[in-house]
């Protein structure tokens, strides 16, 4: 198994229902390779009342509290519908920050970009969130992927990988426990 350089040893990723199964497998195996011990369970419905007919989007908060709901020690639910916060008009994911569960959502990443670089896309959403599960706050560095993705060109800048200030800090969380 890889060394593993953010501390989760168990990962569910699940999917929310209409989600393509592929671009979950492939996510849970770039999360494996980076020594995550993930495993993808079967597709949850999505819940009604989280879409909202004049946004004709996902409330993000709704399709949290299923994850957090779910019972695994970390959950990384996984749609391809796209999300909205309050005060916001998308995002790519939410997270408890600290706490066991996050969602992405696929929606948005797939614009412009080719099976490649929408695979890495969501690998960056994904291991941004779970770093917001672990505690981490967004990073002033550009290149980290813990830094804010307010628009593609963001998430494409920074990298699939943690800053050494992030590193640190995320050490520090796995020795206090989280």
């Amino acid at each position: 198994m890889p060394k593993r350089i953010i501390p989760i040893d168990e990962l569910v990723i699940l999917p929310f229902e209409g989600t393509p199964a592929e671009a979950v497998h492939e996510l849970a195996d770039a999360l494996v390779a980076r020594g995550i011990a993930a495993r993808v369970e079967a597709p949850a419905s999505l819940p009604a009342a989280a879409y909202s007919r004049e946004r004709d989007q996902y409330r993000a908060d709704i399709l949290l509290e299923v994850a957090r709901g779910y019972q695994a020690r970390r959950v990384l639910a996984v749609t391809d519908e796209d999300l909205f916060a309050a005060g916001l008009n998308f995002v790519f994911g939410i997270a408890q920050c600290p706490g066991r569960a996050c969602v992405v959502s696929s929606a948005r990443l797939l614009a412009g970009a080719d099976p490649g670089l929408f695979r890495v896309r969501l690998l960056k959403e994904a291991l941004h969130e779970l770093g917001h599960t672990l505690g981490l706050e967004h990073c002033a560095d550009l290149h980290c992927v813990m830094h804010f993705s307010n628009t593609l060109g963001d998430t494409d800048r920074k990298n699939a990988a943690f800053c050494l200030r992030c590193l640190v800090r995320l050490a520090q969380s796995t020795e206090a426990g989280l």
